[in-house]
């Protein structure tokens, strides 16, 4: 999951034309009769829309006369933009909103998430994201596959523990530990399986947020959320923002400052991660006793 996710590039593409016609002081109609094309792909580059046409941002860099390292910057944006990730040619079967994740996830640095009721996709054992992706049929398309999604989670799981894998951190509130999304030996075995992850791979971190913590300003999430730093040059930032039936995505520094501040308060307020291993595991035991282990 080197490559920079594709979705996050031509965002910040767009971002970056619009600011160069601003600088010169140029409409998108005018430019777009200077180069050549219609004003519609002109507005579809600046928006972030699937492939960016190269001849079109380089015949920008050249009416505006960009500069040598900032035409760089651009094109490898631009290229980028094009990349077809593992996840597009089967988006469908894994669920479109997944395969979007799956996008995000790329190439990043860091992987920041708030679990407000679900223990995080990036952490779901088979069977529990299973349970989960079957509990609500309609949210999904005709060729929507229940196997082909789990798989691809596990996918997206194996990827980001992978060496050389980004950052993984993890504020997970207690009511998605202690409210069953799923038969209790299965969310037994899934908290189980997000303490072995904490225990082998140290590039994981996982901190409970107890329903009677304090939290600075007394904050409120309304939603669950996932920040994302990339390895790009620009170190680019993204958030996605879980609804019930669409995923919000900014990419813009205004849109993203706001969610940056609100985890701070989140993960001051959160168990220490050791006293959070101890929470997991006393409420695994109490879902279902391991052998041995008194109820």
């Amino acid at each position: 999951m080197n490559h920079p996710s594709p979705y996050v590039r031509r965002r910040w593409l767009g971002r970056e034309v619009r600011r160069l016609r601003e600088e010169h002081g140029v409409t998108s109609e005018s430019i777009a009769r200077a180069v050549g094309f219609p004003r519609q792909q002109l507005s579809a580059l600046e928006n972030g829309h699937l492939g960016p046409d190269i001849d079109l941002v380089s015949g920008i860099c050249d009416y505006l006369a960009v500069g040598a390292n900032r035409r760089t910057a651009i094109m490898d944006a631009a290229a980028d933009g094009w990349t077809r990730g593992w996840w597009t040619a089967d988006a469908e079967r894994m669920g479109i909103r997944q395969a979007i994740y799956a996008d995000l996830e790329s190439g990043t640095r860091t992987i920041i998430e708030y679990a407000m009721a679900l223990i995080p996709g990036l952490l779901q054992t088979p069977a529990f994201a299973d349970a989960r992706l079957r509990s609500d049929p309609a949210r999904h398309g005709d060729r929507f596959d229940p196997a082909a999604a789990v798989a691809a989670r596990a996918r997206r799981q194996s990827l980001v523990l992978a060496a050389g894998g980004p950052r993984y951190e993890a504020v997970i509130d207690e009511i998605a530990i202690r409210r069953c999304a799923a038969d209790p030996v299965v969310v037994a075995d899934q908290l189980r399986h997000v303490l072995a992850v904490c225990a082998n791979h140290p590039s994981v971190s996982v901190q409970v947020l107890p329903v009677d913590a304090s939290i600075r300003g007394h904050s409120a999430p309304r939603s669950a959320y996932s920040i994302y730093r990339y390895r790009d040059p620009q170190s680019s930032h993204a958030i996605a923002v879980d609804t019930l039936t669409k995923d919000l995505i900014h990419t813009d520094p205004g849109e993203i400052d706001p969610y940056l501040s609100l985890h701070g308060r989140l993960k001051a307020a959160a168990l220490s991660p050791g006293a959070s291993i101890r929470l997991l595991r006393a409420a695994a035991d109490h879902l279902a006793p391991t052998e041995g282990v008194p109820a």
